[in-house]
């Protein structure tokens, strides 16, 4: 069971994904993903699944939920759940930064298929949507520049979380 501070923790950062999500929308470039990352990556794949599709669902609940909402909730839930999965390298980090952002776009692909059924199409939504997955790296790998003092904050709380699951 989730202590409180567990739970406070992922509160926490939850509500830090949605405010950067919130105040740069539109852009596709946001410090959600970073979050989620970083969650996964230090907490383990259920906080990172969690965190993302925590995410997606509260941010949309502002943004306006939608058809995209489950596909959104998927696509951040699986990039914490695979951050937790990676070893613990800065260049594999740096690496998943870019990919998880196109990542995050091929899943969101999959709700295209609400609209047609037809792979040409799709293929053709997904194509004009990848200078977005671009902006989404792009942004995941400059906020990942101003990271690394993060990661002794999310060091210290998970060692934290640790000794009190012990």
């Amino acid at each position: 069971m989730p202590t409180i501070r567990k739970m406070t923790v992922f509160s926490l950062l939850t509500a830090a994904a949605v405010a950067g999500r919130l105040a740069i929308h539109g852009i596709n470039i946001q410090p959600a993903t970073l979050i989620i990352i970083l969650s996964g990556w230090f907490f383990g794949w259920k906080m990172g699944l969690a965190e993302g599709m925590m995410v997606a669902f509260v941010s949309d609940l502002m943004l306006g939920l939608g058809y995209w909402t489950p596909f959104q909730m998927l696509a951040w839930g699986m990039i914490g759940l695979i951050s937790a999965l990676l070893p613990k390298r800065n260049w594999i980090y740096i690496l998943w930064l870019g990919v998880s952002g196109f990542l995050f776009g091929l899943i969101m692909a999959l709700s295209y298929f609400m609209m047609s059924a037809n792979w040409v199409t799709v293929w053709g939504m997904w194509l004009a949507g990848l200078p977005f997955d671009f902006y989404h790296a792009a942004g995941n790998l400059a906020f990942g520049i101003f990271s690394p003092p993060l990661f002794k904050v999310f060091e210290r709380e998970a060692r934290r979380l640790e000794n009190r699951n012990h």
